[in-house]
């Protein structure tokens, strides 16, 4: 009488292991073959392996990000017609807007307001909520201060004689 039908649980992982080895050395064979007639198929024919060109090799579309269409002063303008745009219609209005810049001109714009970036490759969505950051502390900080007096103040030139003549 058989006492044990079944294999143990130790038994069936030492088989397994055994398989598993056998199948990579059949792996590590194939492919020492494959790579050998490859050689031999390049020896032979090696116009029928020459690089292909540029335009069928798959290119990654992430790298091309593109070139921004905005000058340093058409998105300091932009920027100011978005904060005139936040505090008149909202931050959402804002955001439609920006959704229809495309992903480099986005880019350049956070680059322009010196936006810090914590990714290296970040997508627009991303881009669009760091300019709205900037876009609501801009509209906050005007509301207690006229910004277009503080531009003023800060082109005028001062002159230190004049605050020296009152005392």
């Amino acid at each position: 009488m058989i006492d044990n039908l079944f294999n143990t649980p130790t038994d069936e992982v030492n088989r397994l292991i055994t398989e598993l080895s056998e199948t990579r050395e059949a792996l590590r064979d194939v492919s020492s073959r494959l790579n050998r007639i490859e050689t031999r198929l390049k020896r032979a024919f090696p116009h029928a392996f020459a690089n292909r060109p540029a335009k069928e090799r798959s290119e990654n579309p992430r790298k091309e990000i593109g070139v921004p269409t905005l000058t340093s002063e058409t998105a300091q303008k932009l920027y100011e017609e978005i904060i005139e745009q936040a505090r008149k219609s909202g931050v959402e209005d804002v955001r439609d807007r920006l959704s229809a810049l495309s992903l480099p001109d986005l880019s350049f714009l956070r680059h322009e307001l010196g936006a810090s970036l914590g990714k290296r490759k970040p997508s627009a969505k991303t881009l669009i909520e760091i300019i709205l950051g900037r876009v609501r502390e801009s509209v906050m900080l005007s509301r207690h201060t006229d910004r277009q007096q503080l531009v003023e103040q800060s082109a005028m030139p001062k002159n230190p004689s004049k605050e020296g003549e009152g005392q």
